[in-house]
């Protein structure tokens, strides 16, 4: 049982890449960029606190729509549909909405509720802190006691993906950054909205009907990274929230995002042409391993029984 053991102590040397599972590393890249153009990969290491549609708060009344085999949610007026979530681990929030608008409604979007939002009532309550990034372009605050209309120049979405950075700034929520359908838009809107009075998060369906395929919800996590750059060391640092690097290729080119301690990383490959396609490369030889390794204990163990 000799090699057994050995292929054992394999396996677990694998298992604090298994394990990692509960972080991840987030990327935003462009999709493509010109030969010799500067690029700029953000990247940071998040835990993902939500990842379903399965909202665990739905505004009483909601109408259940189904739509090609997948459910929407129709709302009637400041209805919504949030997830608890807990910030005091996190100086950084990403939430990621992909899906669609199936009817328009007046201001859909990303919501931020405080944690006296009563459950069983329409938005706009009295008394709370909500935050909404409306995909009609808006962000609209409303502080204890009425909204209103912070900015008027949020990018517009209807379809795809809409990702939202909020940030902690001073004790404060930040809406720092939206993405729609890998475009990047800076906001850097400090709300002066408390950032330990998140209790809630989620989409806000409004007076419409949304279709949400996908809803994530990551906090970041602070670790130590290393990038290499066709296999050297191109950069060091921490990572408390994302991180950017700026590059500039003229051939194949392969970046490698690592974060030793959590033993994850993501490649990106970088191709050669007129238009550089940017992709990320999907890790196989860690999982040419795993399998490999099962293989080969269950060839183990079967000997050991024929011996028998």
């Amino acid at each position: 049982m000799k090699f057994v053991l050995a292929i054992a102590l394999l396996v677990l040397l694998l298992i604090p890449s298994i394990a990692s599972a509960s972080v991840e590393i987030y990327t935003s890249y462009p999709k493509e960029v010109l030969i010799g153009q500067n690029f700029t990969i953000s990247f940071g290491l998040m835990s993902n606190i939500i990842n379903s549609t399965n909202f665990q708060y739905i505004t009483p009344g909601t109408r259940i729509l189904n739509v090609s085999g997948e459910t929407a949610y129709q709302g009637f007026g400041e209805y919504w549909l949030v997830d608890k979530v807990n910030v005091s681990n996190s100086s950084q929030l990403i939430v990621s909405f992909i899906g669609k608008i199936v009817e328009p409604a007046d201001n859909p979007g990303i919501v931020l509720y405080s944690s006296n939002f009563s459950l069983t009532s329409r938005d706009g309550q009295g008394g709370t802190y909500e935050v909404l990034t409306a995909f009609s372009g808006i962000l609209w605050l409303y502080k204890l006691n009425g909204w209103y209309a912070a900015l008027t120049t949020l990018p517009i979405f209807s379809s795809g993906n809409y990702s939202v950075t909020f940030k902690d700034v001073n004790g404060t929520i930040c809406v720092y950054s939206i993405i729609v359908n890998s475009n990047t838009y800076l906001i850097k809107y400090n709300t002066r909205i408390p950032w330990n009075s998140i209790g809630y998060v989620g989409i806000r369906t409004d007076n419409g009907a949304l279709l949400p395929e996908k809803f994530v919800v990551y906090g970041n996590t602070i670790a130590n990274y290393t990038v290499y750059v066709n296999g050297k060391v191109y950069s060091t640092g921490v990572s408390d929230g994302i991180a950017h690097l700026t590059l500039r290729v003229f051939s194949p080119t392969t970046v490698n995002i690592t974060f030793p301690k959590y033993h994850v990383y993501k490649v990106i490959y970088v191709s050669p042409s007129d238009n550089a396609n940017i992709r990320e490369e999907f890790p196989t030889l860690q999982v040419s391993l795993v399998v490999i390794t099962a293989v080969l204990i269950g060839l183990s163990i079967w000997r050991e029984i024929r011996k028998k």
